[in-house]
Order: C-alpha cells, then structure tokens, then sequence
C-alpha cells in the first residue's frame, strides 16, 4: 500500500500526539458550562414566576463549530415560534469572547421596538452594539456583523432598529475576564430584560 498522500506539519503531529490539549479544552468546556448554570440559578430567582416571556425554562448548550470553534450558550429567554423569536443569549466562544446579545423578531419585534429605541443613550453608555447583518445567527463582532452604539446618531440606530428584520443588542467582553464574567453577564441580562419586560 501506497503511503498516504495527507500529510500532517510538524506541528499539527504534536499536537495530533498530545491528548492533553483536548482533555484541558473539555475541562474548559465543562467549567463554562458549571459557570452557565450558577448564571442560570440567579436568572431563575429573579423570574420566579415563570410569566410572561420567561414560561419557557431556560436552556443551556455546547457545539463545535460556530465559525470553526467551540462554544457555550445559555438561553432565557428562549421564545420561538416561526419567525417570532425572543431570546436573551449568555455566550462563551473560544478563543473570543463572553457576549450577552437581546435577539427579537417578528412579533417580538414589533412589541418592544419603542422599548428599544428609547434606550439607544443607555445602550451607547455602557458599550452596546447593534446587529447590522441580514442573517440573525452571526454572532461576530465583525463591522459587518455589528456597530457600537455609541459611534451612531440616535436617528441612525432608529433607522437601523427599524429597517432590520429583527433586532439585535449585544455585548462582548474578553475571556481574560473570567473572573468578573458571571457578574458582567448577569448585568447585562437584567439590562437586556428592562427591554422587554
């Protein structure tokens, strides 16, 4: 038999030898999502009464490849029906960032759009970003994806908020900030709920 035509570098066969690596990345993992479930249990007591948009328990979840790496999102809320969605999402991606991110749709939308618009000096003061991309599932904080806030006019975030399909608000913080991530997260989330409560 032929010896293979696919070769690994030097340096893709360290790391293919080092078991490790995946064993440290799946303890990673694990600890985010030990994170996501303290965030999640404070989430739940301050909606205890499970009415309104937070009938639908909250949920966490992990994949592999969202633009190549793994990440962590916990949801609440988490409202789908066909194109009416509400979610607040917490969000771990490697190599990134954490990021809380206010995503409406459809009816949703139309329902908390003044809510929205009222908050853009709130928004611009504490580094919020605006969705700017026609596919609501990029997460990114490429130009491309999203803008601050603050480097907008109140009319230009109007007009943004209400020519999009849906409606996205998000935040970002670096993964150096682990240590201060629940708290930042937490407070994004109360923040992001004063929106559409």
């Amino acid at each position: 038999m032929e010896e293979s035509k696919i070769q690994l570098s030097v340096a893709e066969m360290e790391l293919a030898c080092n078991a490790e690596i995946i064993l440290t990345k799946n303890r990673i993992i694990n600890k985010t999502i030990a994170l996501f479930e303290t965030i999640q249990d404070v989430m739940l007591e301050v909606e205890k009464n499970d009415t309104g948009i937070f009938y639908v328990s909250p949920k966490i979840s992990k994949g592999e490849y969202y633009l190549g790496l793994p990440y962590v999102v916990l949801d609440y809320p988490r409202l789908s029906a066909s194109k009416d969605l509400c979610f607040i999402r917490t969000m771990f991606w490697w190599g990134h960032f954490f990021s809380s991110t206010l995503q409406l749709s459809g009816a949703h939308k139309q329902q908390f759009t003044l809510n929205v618009t009222k908050a853009y000096s709130m928004l611009a003061g504490n580094y919020y970003y605006i969705g700017v991309h026609k596919d609501p599932w990029q997460h990114h904080f490429e130009s491309d994806n999203y803008q601050a806030i603050a480097n907008l006019s109140q009319q230009q975030f109007q007009a943004i908020v209400l020519e999009q399909q849906h409606i996205k608000i998000a935040a970002k913080w670096p993964l150096q900030e682990w240590n201060k991530a629940a708290s930042k997260l937490l407070y994004s989330w109360k923040l992001l709920t004063g929106l559409i409560t």
